[in-house]
């Protein structure tokens, strides 16, 4: 039972501004702080249903959700949409009743659905991605993404940015586990795919959300062999590289599973599932939120280059305004750690590093980056001294 439970939850992924977080109306619930909490109990998670990713509109007028049927493995999409300040019930989603289908996610633009959806005669397991569009506020036409997107393999989650790049999971690399991939579109449509080698390992991952700016994606990923996927970030620094991933805060992740991760276009609230398990069978699956103030923590994002300078002779080096980068902070705190190198001194006022170097080797400077809910981030930055 655990393995087909398994191979098909891996089918059913994410989710992937307003002025103020206070006028947002998340179906009339309490804003949660750091700690996560079930979200919109017995309205979207309701006690023994299978809820699995959640999608919000950008104007915060639509919310979709998936379910999981727990005798199948099908999957369906609810709806929800405000009308005249009240959230309607969350009903199967009207153009797509009557399909196996799982992971709904709105386009940045709120005009188009992504979702996956089983193919014929594979139990459920296999899926392709598909959208959905909007037309003079409609929702209709379904239509396949074809190759080299979808593939005779797996492609569950899947979410898009501003510029239309397309984000998914996929098993198309045979070894059986999800790799992350994208397609930017181009006049051919998305003709197209790449591996994230740098995020990608030997590890599952899947569950991708991707921000409308691209400049950060969230994923789940096997962090042991003990624990199920935990949730993971990843951000684009100033050459578009990804930096290393990094494990979501501990209040976060858990031994359950942490997956399907989509966060408000305001960047206020992730949203995730987690699943726990009465072994062998999925006992449990709600959808989550928590406050983002522990989960966008200082990165570097214009780092500083090795320096080689000479013994007895004072170096200065200006330390780039964008060194550190914070999404939800925009003024860091910087200092440096260097109670090995006395002669290394950092200008708070002129962001400059200060050196009267009086020893010949390689130097370690420690910079620490520091937001204003103490989240900090660390920094090597090697410095050689000749003669």
């Amino acid at each position: 039972m655990i393995k087909k439970t398994l191979a098909l939850l891996s089918i059913l992924p994410l989710i992937c501004c307003k002025s103020s977080i206070e006028s947002t109306d998340y179906l009339g619930q309490t804003h949660p702080d750091s700690i996560p909490v079930i979200f919109a109990p017995a309205i979207v998670s309701v006690e023994g249903r299978l809820e699995h990713g959640i999608s919000f509109t950008p104007d915060m007028k639509e919310l979709a959700f998936g379910l999981l049927n727990e005798d199948d493995f099908s999957g369906a999409i609810y709806y929800s949409k405000k009308s005249d300040n009240n959230w309607s019930e969350p009903i199967v989603f009207e153009p797509l009743k009557d399909t196996s289908v799982f992971l709904p996610y709105f386009s940045p633009d709120g005009k188009s659905m992504l979702f996956a959806k089983s193919k014929p005669d594979t139990d459920n397991a296999i899926t392709d991605i598909w959208m959905v569009h909007k037309n003079n506020g409609i929702w209709n036409h379904p239509e396949k993404i074809n190759g080299p997107v979808s593939s005779s393999t797996r492609e569950s989650t899947a979410c898009m940015t501003l510029d239309n790049t397309l984000y998914f999971s996929s098993n198309r690399n045979g070894s059986g586990l999800a790799d992350l991939y994208f397609s930017s579109l181009d006049t051919k449509g998305y003709s197209h795919v790449e591996r994230i080698d740098t995020i990608c390992s030997e590890r599952d991952e899947e569950s991708i959300f991707v921000s409308p700016d691209g400049d950060y994606i969230i994923f789940s990923r096997y962090a042991t062999n003990e624990n199920g996927p935990d949730l993971f970030i990843s951000y684009q620094d100033s050459k578009r590289n990804w930096t290393a991933p990094r494990l979501l805060d501990a209040a976060i992740n858990s031994p359950s599973w942490e997956r399907r991760p989509f966060v408000s276009f305001d960047n206020k609230f992730l949203f995730f599932t987690k699943l726990t398990f009465n072994q062998p069978d999925l006992a449990e699956s709600d959808i989550y939120w928590v406050s983002t103030q522990k989960i966008f923590k200082p990165f570097v994002f214009n780092p500083i280059t090795e320096k080689t300078i000479k013994i007895g002779r004072e170096t200065i080096v200006t330390i780039p305004s964008d060194y550190f980068k914070d999404l939800d902070n925009e003024k860091l705190k910087i200092s440096i750690h260097n109670e090995n190198v006395a002669w290394a001194k950092l200008d708070n006022e002129k962001m400059t590093l200060v050196m009267h170097p009086n020893e010949i080797g390689e130097f370690d400077l420690i910079f620490t980056a520091v937001d204003t809910f103490s989240n900090k981030t660390n920094d090597s930055v090697k410095i050689i001294v000749e003669q």
